[in-house]
């Protein structure tokens, strides 16, 4: 609005002019001339008045002049500086004789005016710029050089209807606005511009309060002004130096609102790729704009929520927007960027459903273009809250890498980085981790939904996938992975116990309503994984009568676990330092089926595969009082072979057998048992020792 207000400054010095003239004249021919002559000489433009001019006096000196237009300045292309379908000048009569003109009230109706700066810098609104009079031109002044006013003043400029429209050859930049109903002060020839209105511009209405100091030094130096704009996507207010040349440029101070992002940016003709957030903005800095470069120095922003300070640079010259940042934010929660279907309200679908087959859109990385460093108290991902981070990241063309310096991370500590390139035509993710002293409950809880184990955890995670999908991620997944947990526990889960029940029937998957733990000192495990399939033959874990080992895969597009694991009841309750290799009754257990409630069943071909050791280890607890009744274990478990022999058999060898086979099975079995539970002895069984209260619920 700044550019096409100054052109009024000019505008004056004609109508003054022509005012001046009507106590002299009496024909509307004879002022028409004058009006076009004192135009010429003060401007070197051309004044045309097409229609009829009509002046009177009584109550008041008026000029109305119809179809008036004005040109260019000399030495700039033809063309029309303004077009004036009606103009009504109000003038006090009695100065006039003083040679003061006194405007009371000027009315523009439905102008039209082109403001332009060339590609020399030159504007066509710059009224200072005059030409060496011709010999007609001098004929018809007055004979001497002083002009026929003295002092002019101005009555505020009414304009109705108008229209207004800036084209700047050098930047390429252009403005065009309608319906323009302004009220314009105007503190003399050179003095100020105050101006209070409206106009419409892309379709949108706006409300102008505007005061620039000096307008005719807008194309040099620059002036100082105050500007506030105000409607539906947009409230500006800007205090300091405005500049016209080579493009549009301010300094100062600047405070900025707006409800959307995405509806200002489609509106200021730079539209977003489609996306969620980038939403509800406000900021206050000082500012520096030259050109479709803003920086802001020590500015306070709020976004879709977040709340951030620092220096900001927005570019806005390429094909994307670029914003270069140095801010400090309370938070960052990615879950405002997230497309339907994949926040929180997806995890039941996929829980019980298996992955989601929901495209997984990331179009919003190809919005903009930034280079970061941002420190901020917490990230939010979909459950997952990050506490103190300091990161840096750079995205170029949909590629987004990000460096994760320092991260409090689930009571612990962590390094990461994660590269996610959001411009191929199926998504790429690739991600490191290393952490420790990690609450291994709340960890497993937000990621993954698991509730089973609580303890300290060290983390070392490197993946990489690829998809459009949860189900296409997680099946081209590969990578490898190192989990360690100390002095915890395996939540609703007794392995000693379990190992004794296995033996009398296939237990149906972890009980829920156990609440009775395994403690361990440690538990730790690593894996390969690829295509979705994490293999592990390390699996370890300490505790107190118990030592587990095992191996085995988890299939995670399918939710599926695999795994051999052998428990070792062993005669001792040291679980911190204790040695794993301690002589004891390993059982093999087969763990298999969904992750959320496999089958858990021994492995009797294990259990068959060495029975002298297992007596060895059997004899070596009954002399250190493990407490086991022998002959009734002995009584319980061969009912049970005998009872589930084919199927037991069955399950060991793989495949169908017949009735020699079951029986063969049976009569080795019942040996084996013999050899292993016939001893009469029993030894003295110790006070039990008092179950270990349920973990709270966090």
């Amino acid at each position: 609005m700044k550019r096409f207000l100054i052109f009024f400054s000019g505008l004056l010095v004609v109508i003054a002019l022509a005012i001046a003239a009507l106590p002299f004249v009496l024909t509307t021919d004879f002022v028409a001339e004058q009006l076009k002559t004192a135009v010429a000489k003060s401007t070197g433009r051309t004044l045309d008045i097409n229609g009829p001019l009509r002046f009177k006096f009584w109550p008041t000196l008026m000029v109305e002049a119809n179809d008036v237009a004005l040109s260019n300045p000399p030495n700039m292309y033809k063309g029309q500086f303004a077009a004036i379908k009606t103009l009504r000048v109000r003038v006090a009569a009695k100065p006039l004789l003083s040679r003061q003109v006194k405007i009371l009230e000027m009315t523009l109706l439905n102008p039209r005016v082109s403001l332009v700066v060339d590609n020399k810098g030159k504007a066509n609104w710059d009224f200072a710029q005059k030409t060496t009079p011709s010999t007609s031109q001098e004929k018809t002044t007055t004979g001497n050089s002083q002009s026929p006013i003295d002092k002019i003043s101005l009555a505020p400029i009414v304009i109705k209807n108008g229209d207004i429209r800036f084209l700047d050859e050098r930047a390429g930049s252009s403005f065009a606005a309608q319906n323009v109903n302004m009220a314009v002060k105007i503190g003399g020839l050179d003095g100020p511009i105050d101006v209070k209105g409206n106009l419409v511009w892309n379709k949108q209405k706006i409300s102008i309060n505007s005061y620039t100091k000096s307008p005719a030094r807008l194309t040099l130096d620059g002036s100082p002004m105050d500007l506030a704009i105000a409607s539906t996507l947009l409230n500006m207010q800007f205090s300091g130096r405005a500049r016209i040349a080579k493009g549009f440029s301010l300094a100062g101070t600047i405070g900025v609102k707006t409800p959307s992002i995405r509806k200002l940016a489609s509106w200021t003709g730079t539209p977003l790729a489609p996306g969620k957030g980038l939403g509800d903005f406000s900021a206050k800095a000082g500012v520096d704009l030259t050109g479709k470069v803003i920086k802001l120095s020590k500015a306070k922003v709020m976004i879709d929520g977040m709340n951030a300070q620092g220096n900001l640079t927005i570019n806005l010259k390429g094909k994307r927007p670029l914003i270069l940042a140095r801010i400090g934010m309370d938070q960052i929660n990615v879950n405002t960027y997230l497309q339907k279907g994949q926040s929180t309200g997806q995890k039941k679908t996929a829980k019980s459903q298996g992955w989601s087959d929901d495209r997984i859109d990331f179009s919003g990385l190809k919005a903009v273009d930034a280079d970061l460093t941002i420190a901020t108290s917490r990230i939010v991902y979909k459950d997952v809250i990050i506490g103190t981070t300091s990161l840096s990241a750079k995205l170029n063309n949909g590629k987004l890498d990000a460096r994760l310096n320092k991260m409090a991370f689930y009571d612990g500590k962590a390094v990461g980085r994660i590269i996610l390139n959001g411009a191929t035509k199926s998504p790429v993710i690739q991600g490191s981790l290393s952490a420790s002293g990690l609450n291994a409950f709340r960890l497993l809880k937000d990621f993954a939904d698991f509730k089973r184990l609580k303890g300290t955890g060290q983390l070392q995670l490197s993946l990489a996938s690829s998809g459009k999908s949860q189900r296409e991620i997680v099946s081209r997944l590969s990578g490898i992975a190192k989990l360690k947990f100390t002095n915890g526990a395996i939540r609703g889960i007794n392995i000693a116990s379990m190992v004794r029940n296995v033996q009398k029937s296939i237990l149906g998957g972890w009980d829920k309503k156990s609440k009775k733990d395994t403690d361990f000192s440690e538990f730790s495990m690593s894996f390969k994984i690829k295509d979705g399939i994490a293999k592990n033959d390390d699996l370890k874990l300490l505790g107190p009568l118990v030592r587990v080992t095992g191996k085995g895969e988890v299939d995670m597009l399918r939710q599926r676990l695999d795994y051999r694991v052998k428990p070792k009841l062993v005669a001792t309750l040291k679980g911190q330092g204790g040695k794993q290799k301690l002589k004891g009754i390993a059982v093999p257990i087969i763990i298999k089926g969904p992750w959320a409630k496999p089958k858990i069943y021994p492995d009797i071909k294990g259990i068959l595969s060495n029975p002298k050791a297992a007596f060895n280890k059997l004899s070596n607890l009954i002399k250190k009082g493990g407490g086991v009744d022998l002959k009734k274990a002995g009584k319980t478990v061969t009912k049970s072979i005998e009872k589930n022999a084919r199927k037991q058999v069955e399950k060991a060898l793989g495949k169908k057998v017949n009735d020699a086979q079951v029986k063969k099975a049976k009569k080795q079995g019942k040996k084996l048992l013999k050899s292993l539970f016939g001893s009469k002895k029993r030894a003295p069984a110790p006070a039990p020792a008092p179950e270990p209260a349920p973990a709270p619920a966090q």
